[in-house]
């Protein structure tokens, strides 16, 4: 099924360690673990002593390009459309591959809303028993809240936002929410530009955890146990052939020699000790890691009980 040798050149990463891949690679390999704050949302409820991982400081608009689209966007989607923008513009896809030849294969986290931008849509939905009502909801609650808002909180909007920006116009497949529907993206992506079904592939995801309303969400449903913590984080990488690497001289961060998903009875994560659990971005991620730092295999299984593993190399 793969007949084409596939290079990874170009990764973008923004997380816990870092704003930038070689921000986030130097503080993975120099030993620094996550910075951690509480949320000042949870103040006063059960969580209120409980921390998450504090992202660096970033101007958004400028690593963007603009302010245009940033109310359009959450969190997530920020945070994958800068790490897709540093990834693509380090193998200068733009200038080497027609757009519809330029495929995306992502994975969102959980889609999560600000309270205070859905009160008012909440309040007008509950009914006499204070319980949501689908009905109400219906003659009500949709119209006390800005239509904009399904924008920040559908969980395709990231990658969706990822073509717009970049100008993808070619195949997409788009996966949600856990670590093994990254894996299943990744793996995608890579198939694709085996086949030659595209000429190029942007993988990965962003996941927003930390993000208030998912945290709550992750602690109740116990996907999230009590000695870990949330990180909020992105990672994209660009998959193209090795042939057309060579050609056009751009820097290969590592060969793909094979990927595998399968089932597994238990959850492991190798960054969770260090930078917290990025659950969909977590595959990305370490893949980004492994490709700055040299490593030849890596593995995770997530929540979903998916084991993604995959071996690179340094010649094909």
């Amino acid at each position: 099924m793969h007949d084409r040798s596939v290079a990874v050149t170009g990764v973008g990463m923004i997380g816990a360690l870092g704003g930038t891949t070689a921000e986030f690679t130097r503080g993975w390999q120099a030993g620094r673990c996550a910075e951690r704050t509480r949320l000042p949302e949870l103040a006063g409820t059960p969580l209120a002593e409980d921390t998450v991982a504090k992202l660096p400081e970033f101007a958004a608009a400028d690593r963007l390009g603009g302010r245009r689209m940033l109310k359009y966007m959450s969190e997530a989607a920020i945070l994958g459309c800068i790490a897709a923008k540093e990834a693509l513009q380090a193998a200068k896809v733009a200038k080497r591959f027609a757009a519809e030849r330029v495929g995306i294969y992502a994975a969102t986290g959980l889609a999560a809303a600000n309270v205070n931008d859905v009160r008012a849509m909440v309040e007008q939905s509950m009914d006499e028993d204070g319980q949501f009502s689908c009905r109400r909801f219906g003659d009500r609650g949709l119209a006390a809240t800005n239509p904009l808002l399904s924008f920040k909180i559908l969980a395709n909007m990231p990658p969706c936002l990822i073509s717009v920006l970049e100008g993808i116009k070619g195949p997409n497949l788009i996966f949600t929410p856990w670590e093994g529907q990254t894996a299943a993206a990744i793996a995608e992506g890579w198939r694709a530009v085996a086949s030659g079904e595209v000429d190029c592939a942007l993988v990965g995801a962003a996941d927003t955890p930390a993000y208030p309303s998912t945290f709550v969400f992750l602690r109740q449903s116990g996907h999230l146990s009590r000695d870990e913590y949330p990180s909020s984080g992105a990672a994209y990488l660009v998959l193209e052939p090795a042939e057309s690497a060579q050609r056009d001289g751009v820097r290969i961060h590592a060969w793909i020699r094979d990927m595998r998903i399968k089932a597994s009875a238990s959850v492991a994560d190798p960054l969770s000790r260090r930078i917290g659990r990025t659950f969909a971005a977590a595959p990305a991620i370490l893949m980004g890691i492994a490709c700055g730092c040299g490593a030849s295999e890596l593995a995770i299984c997530g929540v979903d009980r998916q084991e993604f593993s995959a071996e690179l190399g340094t010649a094909p």
